[in-house]
C-alpha cells in the first residue's frame, strides 16, 4: 500500500490463500498515521474504538495473526507508517 499509495483491503481472500491461510473466519485491521498517530498505542486505541476493527482484536476464534509495518512517504505526508494486521482461526 505504501509504494502504491492506496489504502484498502483489496483482494484480501486471495492473499489469505496464496499463504495458505485455511479456517472458518479471517479478519483484517489497516491503520496508517504520521506522528503520534502512527505509534503502536494509538493504532491499537484506534482499532478499539472501532465495532469492526475491536472485534478482530479480541475475537476467540481467531488463533493466528500476521502483522505488517511500512514506513515512508504516503499520501503526500512523509514519515508516515502504514500497519496491516491479518487474523485467522
Amino acid at each position: 500500500m505504501l509504494h502504491r499509495n492506496y489504502f484498502a483491503h483489496g483482494a484480501f481472500a486471495a492473499r489469505m490463500a496464496a499463504f495458505h491461510v485455511q479456517g472458518r473466519q479471517a479478519g483484517e485491521n489497516l491503520a496508517w498515521g504520521t506522528g503520534p498517530y502512527s505509534h503502536p498505542g494509538a493504532i491499537i486505541a484506534e482499532w478499539l474504538a472501532s465495532p469492526e476493527h475491536r472485534a478482530n482484536l479480541l475475537s476467540p476464534g481467531f488463533s493466528r495473526i500476521g502483522i505488517g509495518l511500512a514506513q515512508g512517504s504516503y499520501q503526500g505526508a512523509a514519515g508516515a507508517t502504514v500497519v496491516t494486521a491479518d487474523f485467522a482461526g
